[in-house]
């Protein structure tokens, strides 16, 4: 990973130049998971308890929540993942960058240094005596696998005197390089700072180096992320071992090629497509040697029975040291369910020393199975385009295998949120054939769908084709766009390209040097809007309706034989689900810019029932 920082700053850095076309690589404008997140009402509670937390204060960043436990901090600016680094000693950190707590560019950012995200501990009850050896100690990474902060930026650490209310500024780091996670541990003998009401608070300060000559480029960045905070009396500044063994890295597909693939496909080739091991990642944070027992269970959630369940052997883990060990899968997904899509949860845990810290020793992963294709892991770290002169008619293509003939109906892209919307921008979607091990002839395109970022899950809108593309073997998809300004799709940094992403400009295509995945995926048949063509359930004459064209509020009239119970997607010209309902005869589409629509109304269980053409206009 530390080849991919270095081409990231550097692509980064090119940007200052005057140059031709060239892959960008930005940071994100929002984080889509925040944002779109719920908070439970615990967190919101537990934020506003006024009853002082107890030594000791711990905390390892393990669970499911994206937000910092509000049984421990006060704020919530923290985005708690573990996708931001590979270097971490346990599943779960703590980053901070410039993104406040609703997952958006911090109203602050600036070109000049500010401070941007907070990890603020709740009040703490630290009425102790200096001699009762209290140290908060901590973790700390510059950068990860994201933006390397600046030699300007700085992550600080502050102590809160109560009697004072004031901060007083403790420890400070600059932007640097760290080979990993860094330890810091600090003694706390004042005694302004030994009383109840004490409280600690990390800051990020940070600064955005486009934001005032392109500002449509300023994103996210200065990553710092923190991990294994403790606080607690009784110990020393030789108490810096973490005597835990934990898992580390989230766990992937266990299909070959694929985060998720077609159910149909992966039945007509899962002798070859399914994985033969399950790769568990763990580390022996302590100083001996550990014994570790590796247990993997599989659970088919349409049924929810368990159809793998073993012990991947034990052995023991050396001292502070990593382990990879891939555990044979005498087992292929299947399931005796009859729907044409499928999940499966794969839980990986860790049997360890009855002292061992339990909360991260166990991991879970959904594998899906619906109707694309996919090798991202759903989850952008950074953004990425091609800009400058000459990158007008640019293209950046993707390589899929499909295991049967079949046909491309759409393409799924995660665009990111840009500065003021610069970055929605027509573009051409596009289907080539393979030509050696890079895209050759041109199977077919839709022309004119404009890049925008989506309100659903994980930010992807799928964008149709108005013939579906026959497909056989390796072919590759991606967009043309139509001006030289980037159109910053998500980028997941924790996929390897793997020779699997060219782009073209100057002319000519060319292996991409991004260091990570570009966010988009084939959609096969069956799928999205029907066609007639391609899909002779479509019945129009069930429904219609008035008036059209339409300042918002439409009436459909549903005819003999109309089911009573119904779903309505709103698509845009494009191909973008932009709005959908449940059963009303009544939608109104008002919130919709003007221009063209296609209402589909289809039954509960997803059989499409009408394809309705509607003009919106003021």
């Amino acid at each position: 990973m530390k080849k991919s920082r270095v081409i990231f700053v550097l692509i980064a850095a090119l940007l200052t130049l005057d140059v031709s076309a060239q892959e960008v690589i930005t940071g994100l404008f929002r984080n889509r998971q925040v944002s779109d997140a719920v908070r439970p009402a615990s967190l919101l509670k537990g934020a506003m308890a006024d009853d002082p937390v107890s030594l000791p204060f711990s905390d390892d960043f393990t669970g499911d929540s994206i937000f910092p436990s509000a049984a421990r901090w006060a704020d919530q600016q923290a985005f708690i993942n573990n996708t931001y680094s590979v270097r971490q000693p346990s599943a779960g950190i703590a980053t901070l960058d410039c993104l406040d707590e609703n997952g958006l560019l911090c109203e602050r950012a600036s070109k000049a240094v500010f401070p941007a995200d907070r990890l603020t501990s709740r009040a703490i009850d630290l009425e102790y005596q200096p001699s009762d050896s209290i140290f908060l100690s901590f973790l700390y990474e510059a950068g990860g696998v994201a933006d390397l902060p600046e030699e300007g930026d700085s992550l600080t650490l502050s102590f809160w005197a109560p009697e004072e209310q004031k901060w007083h500024s403790i420890w400070r780091t600059m932007g640097e390089v760290t080979d990993g996670f860094k330890m810091v541990i600090i003694p706390v003998t004042d005694t302004r700072f030994l009383m109840k009401g004490f409280r600690f608070m990390f800051t990020n300060y940070a600064s955005l180096a486009k934001a005032s000559t392109e500002p449509s480029q300023a994103g996210n960045a200065d990553q710092w992320n923190i991990d294994h905070v403790l606080l607690d009396k009784g110990r020393s500044v030789h108490d810096t071992v973490l005597r835990d063994v934990a898992l580390t890295l989230p766990l992937r597909s266990l299909v070959k090629e694929y985060e998720s693939m077609p159910w149909r496909h992966f039945r007509q080739a899962y002798l070859s497509a399914m994985s033969s091991v399950a790769p568990v990642n763990y580390r022996n944070n302590d100083t001996i040697v550990r014994n570790v027992t590796r247990h993997i269970t599989i659970t088919d959630m349409s049924t929810n029975t368990v159809v793998r369940d073993f012990d991947a052997g034990a052995a023991n883990a050396l001292p502070l040291s990593d382990v990879t060990y891939d555990a044979p899968l005498l087992y292929t997904f299947n399931t005796s369910s009859s729907a044409d899509t499928a999940q499966f949860m794969v839980t990986i845990s860790l049997i360890t020393d009855d002292f061992d810290p339990k909360q991260n020793d166990t991991l879970r992963y959904i594998q899906k199975f619906s109707d694309y294709f996919a090798i991202d892991d759903g989850t952008a770290e950074a953004g990425y385009g091609i800009n400058g002169q000459g990158a007008n008619n640019a293209m950046a293509a993707l390589r899929f295998r499909s295991f049967l003939p079949d046909s491309v109906t759409g393409i799924s892209i995660c665009f990111n949120d840009a500065y003021d919307n610069a970055n929605q921008r027509a573009f051409d979607i596009m289907v080539w054939a393979d030509d050696n091990g890079r895209p050759g002839a041109l199977l077919g395109s839709s022309e004119g769908p404009v890049a925008s970022p989506a309100g659903e899950i994980n930010g992807f809108v799928t964008f149709m084709f108005d013939t579906p593309v026959r497909v056989t073997d390796n072919f590759w998809i991606g967009w043309r766009q139509h001006s030289d300004k980037f159109l910053n799709a998500g980028l997941d940094l924790n996929t390897a390209p793997a020779g699997r992403q060219y782009c073209h400009f100057s002319g000519k295509w060319q292996e991409s040097q991004a260091p990570g995945i570009i966010m988009m995926r084939p959609v096969m048949k069956g799928s999205g809007i029907p066609n007639s063509s391609d899909n002779g359930t479509l019945i129009n004459n069930l429904f219609s309706l008035y008036p059209n064209p339409t300042d918002g509020l439409v009436t459909l009239v549903p005819a003999e034989g109309a089911p009573d119970d119904f779903t309505i997607d709103v698509i845009s010209s494009s191909g973008a689900l932009v709005m959908s309902s449940g059963k009303t005869l009544r939608p109104d589409l008002s919130r919709l810019a003007d221009g063209n629509y296609m209402l589909l109304v289809r039954t509960r269980d997803g059989r499409p029932l009408s394809l309705l053409r509607v003009v919106k206009v003021r």
